[in-house]
């Protein structure tokens, strides 16, 4: 976990040092073993990192030079398989001065150009500047775990790991982009490459960027693509089994101590036995209990740990004991407004297992690509009923709202979604099975101001030539990896490790495996009444029997049992002030109406769900507190 910045200027600045060591500055967080800057003879264009040191401690400095001295570069992440890249690299002669990856990263751009990214297997931003042809190339890895941003502020190009970075180059305030504040109350994140700056844009995973005098280039290099073999389901077993093997082996390189995060669910569960039980490491395992039993998962965390054998550590979060000021500590972080509410628990995950180890292995990535989501079964469930006759699906709708009026149970809620996404074709399918917020219910929140500046915008899920009736699951993969996993999980996970100086790594996410899952046929991976089919069956073989058949839970976080009666009266306070920013945006009959049952928990009377009423709520204080930081031009 590294931070890296740049700029890019038309006209030599002599003051560029110092905005490179401001920039650096603010993402000192991210890389907490040391800093450095480059900054060119002209005074045009800087560099600056900041440093964790997980490979080659000593030798591994950045902003760094190739050989040639023609490249500098810096770069944030981890290349797993750069052993065998510079062996490749030393067959045509380059010569490596270090035993790190990022110099390896670094000739092998010299040598291939953009090509070489085809190569890498691990998580990366990186920016690499030609000192011949003044050109600065920008990239991401394959599924966004490392984060990148860009933008042109007065002038001139800027690039960081975190928008906080890019704002020490430019006072003025920035605009918000009413695009990503429709992303965010409807989904709690915002689609890439949008930010809730109209100036900045992230640097889309897979993809690339060159800056150059005639302007900005860009490309990709990798897309998430399914093409599902003929595959039986002991093949499709054993594909999986050997690319998850393959990947988690390439990420346990690293010269500091390796942890790993414990669920209790299927994925970390299968990964940690793995470890444990095909690669022979001894690694520390940590969990967090919350104090509210339908929501904590840490006695099965605990049952795991003991099957394996393991040092296990568990982070306890008592309800009723909650603050906001820990809140706006997790929320600063973000730079942008982000609704995902388990980010508090992540945080604190990642405080606690700061002192004992450096790099973590977590579990993300397996629910998204294996089918871990009831919402792909659900899918094809809308896609079957949206073939039958309209009349018929208008009825059946009807009637459920006449049985909501006598019982509202969340089975009936479900219900009535479902009959919604079936009625919907393509991007609106996926949305109504995905959303916190339906469109009329968005517009109906919305002060009359930004009710017309949001009147055309609407989250795009899916690409534009995929939007048919037919929509079902595989398509919602798709729509997932694409869009959920970088703006939301990966996101999370980054921004609250490296609050920390804290690096996790992502098996699942390894080249090797997401080659794998795109070839594993969708039958082997979920069905409408079972989710993550083959991981289930593979987990059979590590752990007990209780984990393999646990329903699919989620990281969730009982917000509003954690804040207590006080703080959600303090919440409920500091929203309905007339200073409060928020009601620039959101009318104020609706932010009383909402908080009110928020607080005296009457979620029934909204006629939505415990957790959708408290993921309302702390989106709103979200985004309170990153319109009272950022005061942008509204």
């Amino acid at each position: 976990m590294c931070g890296i910045c740049g700029v890019v200027r038309p006209a030599a600045d002599h003051a560029l040092s110092e905005t490179i060591g401001r920039m650096v500055r603010a993402l000192h967080h991210r890389g907490p073993d040391g800093s450095g800057k480059w900054v060119d003879p002209t005074d045009t264009v800087g560099l600056g990192h900041a440093r964790l040191a997980v490979i080659d401690p000593a030798g591994g400095q950045q902003p760094m030079r190739s050989a040639d001295e023609r490249y500098v570069m810096v770069y944030n992440g981890e290349i797993y398989n750069f052993q065998s890249l510079r062996e490749e690299l030393e067959q045509v002669g380059k010569r490596i001065r270090t035993q790190s990856d990022t110099e390896v990263l670094l000739e092998a751009y010299g040598y291939w150009g953009a090509t070489c990214l085809s190569k890498f297997h691990g998580m990366f931003a990186l920016a690499v500047y030609d000192t011949v042809e003044n050109e600065l190339f920008l990239a991401r890895d394959r599924t966004g775990i490392k984060p990148l941003y860009h933008a042109t502020l007065d002038g001139a190009f800027c690039f960081a790991s975190e928008i906080k970075a890019l704002r020490e180059l430019s006072a003025r305030a920035l605009t918000l982009n009413y695009a990503a504040l429709v992303d965010f109350l409807q989904l709690s994140y915002t689609v890439p490459p949008r930010t809730f700056f109209s100036e900045i844009h992230e640097v889309e995973p897979g993809s690339w960027l060159r800056v150059t005098r005639r302007g900005i280039e860009r490309g990709r290099y990798w897309t998430w693509k399914r093409a599902p073999a003929d595959w039986s389901e002991p093949v499709s077993l054993e594909a999986g089994r050997r690319a998850i093997l393959e990947s988690l082996s390439e990420q346990l390189v690293a010269d500091v101590p390796i942890g790993a995060f414990l669920s209790g669910g299927i994925d970390s569960s299968l990964l940690l036995a793995m470890l444990v039980n095909d690669l022979g490491q001894k690694v520390p395992s940590f969990t967090v209990a919350f104090g509210e039993s339908s929501y904590d998962e840490s006695p099965y965390a605990a049952m795991v740990a003991r099957h394996l054998g393991t040092d296990h550590h568990e982070i306890r979060v008592p309800v009723g004991q909650g603050n906001l000021a820990l809140i706006d500590e997790v929320l600063s972080q973000f730079d942008q407004p982000f609704g995902d509410s388990s980010a508090v628990p992540s945080y604190l995950m990642c405080r606690a297992v700061r002192p004992f180890v450096k790099v973590v292995i977590g579990g993300d990535g397996g629910d998204e690509m294996f089918g871990g989501y009831p919402r792909y079964g659900y899918a094809d469930f809308a896609r079957a009923l949206g073939r039958w006759p309209a009349w018929t699906l208008r009825a059946m709708l009807l009637f459920s709202h006449t049985v909501s009026r006598v019982s509202l149970s969340e089975r009936v809620r479900q219900v009535q979604r479902l009959l919604r996404a079936a009625e919907a074709s393509g991007n609106e399918r996926l949305l109504a099975l995905s959303c916190y917020l339906f469109p009329e219910e968005l517009q109906g929140m919305l002060t009359p101001s930004a009710r017309q500046k949001t009147a055309a915008c609407v989250p795009i899920l899916m690409g534009a030539g995929d939007r048919s009736r037919e929509v079902g699951g595989a398509d919602f993969i798709d729509a997932t990896m694409n869009t959920a996993l970088p703006g939301d999980y990966l996101r999370k996970v980054d921004m609250m490790s490296s609050a920390h100086g804290l690096e996790v790594r992502i098996p699942f996410l390894g080249e090797s495996v997401l080659s794998c899952s795109a070839r594993i046929p969708e039958r082997w991976k979920y069905s409408v009444g079972e989710n993550k089919r083959l991981l289930r069956k593979l987990a059979e073989r590590y752990v007990p029997p209780a984990i393999c058949r646990r329903p699919k839970t989620g990281f969730g976080f009982p917000f509003d049992a954690w804040l207590g009666d006080r703080g959600r009266r303090e919440l409920h306070q500091q929203l309905c002030l007339p200073t409060a920013r928020v009601r620039d945006i959101v009318s104020a009959g609706y932010l009383e109406r909402l908080l009110r049952c928020f607080v005296e928990q009457r979620w029934d009377d909204l006629r939505i769900s415990r957790y959708n009423l408290y993921q309302r709520v702390y989106c709103l204080w979200a985004l309170e507190r990153w319109l009272q930081r950022w005061s942008p031009n509204l």
